[in-house]
């Protein structure tokens, strides 16, 4: 997902962004679970990841480059679409971190596709491999 190109600050925003997007629901499903699980491990579990980013106001400041404001945000589509629901709570975690970073509606149409694409990549990638 290009998360090696953040530095140690964006990760730690990223991971509670993430975080944040799996908890907007009131529900976080399996698919949700792994991959944070996943990004933890990619990350390293000892990341102190702010706990008043995940339940605070949404936290865009790190994210000075555009290439980490589009990882980033393909990062959150991507957990918002790896349950296949896109919920309105998430959607407005969405919006205010659209909002921050400035993008136009044709560059959010294309992250929001690839990272559709990415998560039902890494669904079908785990179910292969729950299958054995």
């Amino acid at each position: 997902m290009f998360l090696s190109r953040l530095n140690q600050d964006q990760k730690k925003s990223f991971l509670a962004l993430a975080t944040k997007m799996a908890l907007a629901d009131g529900r976080v499903a399996v698919q949700e679970v792994a991959l944070l699980e996943g990004l933890a491990d990619t990350f390293g579990h000892d990341m102190d990841v702010p706990a008043e980013e995940i339940f605070g106001a949404t936290n865009t400041g790190p994210f000075d480059t555009r290439a980490s404001r589009v990882i980033t945000l393909f990062g959150m589509f991507t957990v918002a679409f790896i349950d296949d629901n896109l919920h309105i709570d998430e959607s407005t975690v969405l919006l205010e971190t659209i909002a921050a970073f400035g993008f136009s509606d044709e560059e959010v149409e294309q992250i929001k596709d690839w990272a559709q694409a990415e998560a039902r990549r890494f669904n079908e990638l785990n179910a292969f491999i729950e299958a054995f």
